[in-house]
């Protein structure tokens, strides 16, 4: 299992799209600088009236298999 972290903040806007599930996946950049795509689904309940902004931590497998994701 690896984990990796990085920093979110997306609009109120931004957030309603995906949300509404016009986008499936999230492109994020970890502090590593490695690039991952993420089900939207996993952010939703981080949602507010603001969007979503925060630090994240994801897990993901060996075989680059999403195992969860939460906040820093």
């Amino acid at each position: 299992m690896r984990e990796f972290e990085f920093d979110m903040a997306l609009s109120a806007q931004k957030t309603q799209a995906i949300y509404e599930g016009q986008a499936r996946y999230i492109l994020v950049e970890t502090d590593r600088g490695l690039k991952l795509q993420l089900p939207a689904v996993n952010f939703y309940k981080y949602v507010t009236a603001d969007g979503i902004k925060g630090r994240f931590r994801v897990k993901i497998d060996a075989d680059n298999k999403f195992i969860e994701m939460g906040k820093a």
